[in-house]
């Protein structure tokens, strides 16, 4: 049995197609660069859409697909008519315009939080449905449903309006304790329930593809489609992540420091508690909003000659990177493109390099951003609870983590040593983990992971101690900097 994983980050989408002992026969990948203006950051729907036929045609060509498994970024709605066609494009998750609903909610923070895991925000679904309904109530009006990415693109797949419930937990009106809408946040955020999808379990057959998406494709119909959870619900399943005792940091678009828990913790509002892709377990997090998103901008703006077919030639940036030492000759970076993330949950913040001298070269720049993104990462391990924040196995995965360099510095900010596999695509293989389960074809996602990643190489990056010790004189400077802005 072939299972095709389709990972859809924020900037771009892939298809890998696994074998059932987890090797991969065959991948495709796809950019999907945003819409951004000075007020908005949006998403085609289109965009999705196109390339996801584009995929499945690849693969139909070329292998046999016997099911699919289905993982994406969170919290970024669209609505929808009766055949699921959207009538806008999907207000993406980075996208603030829904601050003032977020600051009126402000008072019921704590129902909000304690009810569903997530503090107001506006990085959450819920508050960027209301901005619809304040400002396009038209569309809203003649919407059937609001959808995040999976859920839209499982109703082109299969019929079906389904969302898992891994989803569910980033809008901030399902109830994390009954796993259902929540009637009474509902209310608050003025949204119609009936406007919201069917709520499933995280590694479930969602719906089964249908013959116009067979036609299409040229997939045979009748295909299961599992909805496997979120990108980084699905990272700690690939990163193999089944228990506190474990840290995942995820560093993609963003970067998420993530462990698994056996039950709610609702104890501190800076962290986003949701649920797991493991049905019955739930999931900490806390999140950097810009990592490989800051080192696109800043390679992309400042380094042209090294960004080459829509990413950073990291070959080349670890070079600059090496010949500078620690501490980036007096260069400090608070790397805050889209705000200060859960840990101070501050949107308003902003990117800053200070500290720069005539003794300040350029490659100055990619070592200051390094270690600011990896500043934000240790102060958000240390914000976690201390079952948690004293695990020594921290697993790495994304797309930022091809530097070595970066995955150094992250070791030395730290203070504690690194695992990475070879095969860094983590969600993907957390995907493929949840789907060979719930096909029966292993017994636990343990066994999935063992036979997915037999043949995985692994790469251990050991903490220099005394590095260390200066960057947490780092830290604590970097943070006074943070709150003087």
């Amino acid at each position: 049995m072939n299972i095709l994983s389709i990972d859809i980050g924020t900037t771009s989408m892939r298809g890998i197609l696994y074998t059932q002992s987890g090797r991969v026969l065959d991948s495709c990948h796809y950019q999907t660069p945003l819409i951004t203006t000075e007020d908005f950051i949006e998403q085609s729907p289109q965009v999705y859409l196109d390339h996801l036929v584009h995929m499945c045609r690849y693969m139909a060509d070329r292998h046999s697909v016997d099911a699919i498994a289905l993982t994406a970024f969170r919290s970024s709605p669209v609505l929808v008519d009766e055949d699921g066609n959207a009538l806008n494009n999907f207000i993406m998750w980075q996208d603030t315009r829904n601050a003032d609903i977020c600051s009126r909610l402000a008072t019921c923070n704590h129902q909000i939080y304690r009810r569903t895991g997530t503090s107001i925000n506006t990085v959450f679904t819920a508050g960027k449905i209301t901005w619809l309904r304040e400002h396009c109530p038209d569309l809203y009006d003649k919407a059937c449903k609001a959808v995040v990415v999976p859920d839209f693109l499982i109703h082109f797949m299969t019929g079906e309006f389904v969302t898992d419930r891994t989803y569910g937990s980033r809008t901030s009106v399902m109830n994390l304790h009954t796993l259902a809408w929540d009637s009474v946040l509902c209310g608050l955020f003025h949204i119609d329930e009936s406007k919201l999808c069917r709520l499933i379990d995280p590694g479930t057959a969602a719906g089964y593809t249908t013959p116009a998406f067979s036609k299409i494709t040229g997939l045979a119909s009748g295909l299961p489609v599992i909805s496997a959870g979120g990108d980084q619900q699905c990272s700690l399943l690939g990163l193999g992540v089944y228990d506190s005792s474990s840290l995942a940091i995820n560093s993609g678009t963003g970067s998420f420091v993530l462990t698994l828990l056996d039950k709610p913790y609702l104890e501190n509002y800076n962290m986003i508690c949701n649920v797991s892709a493991i049905p019955g377990k739930y999931m900490l997090e806390s999140s950097i909003l810009a990592s490989a998103a800051a080192v696109n901008w800043t390679v992309r703006e400042l380094f042209p000659e090294y960004w080459r077919e829509g990413e950073p030639d990291f070959r080349s940036m670890n070079q600059l990177a090496e010949i500078t030492p620690p501490l980036a000759n007096g260069l400090i970076c608070i790397p805050h493109f889209q705000g200060c993330g859960s840990r101070d949950w501050n949107p308003s913040s902003r990117a800053l390099f200070c500290g720069l001298s005539l003794r300040s070269k350029r490659a100055d720049f990619i070592r200051a951003l390094y270690e600011g993104i990896a500043s934000e990462i240790a102060k958000s391990v240390d914000a976690l609870p201390s079952s948690c924040s004293t695990a020594q196995e921290v697993y790495v995965g994304g797309g930022l983590t091809k530097s070595d360099v970066y995955n150094q510095i992250l070791s030395d900010m730290l203070g504690r040593p690194l695992i990475r596999y070879s095969d860094s695509q983590a969600t993907a293989i957390g995907a493929f983990l949840s789907a060979s389960v719930c096909l029966g074809l292993y017994d636990s996602y343990q066994d999935a992971f063992l036979a997915a990643r037999e043949h995985s190489h692994i790469t251990r990056y050991i903490p220099d101690m005394e590095c260390h010790k200066k960057y947490l004189s780092y830290m604590r400077e970097s943070e006074n900097i943070y709150r003087r802005m």
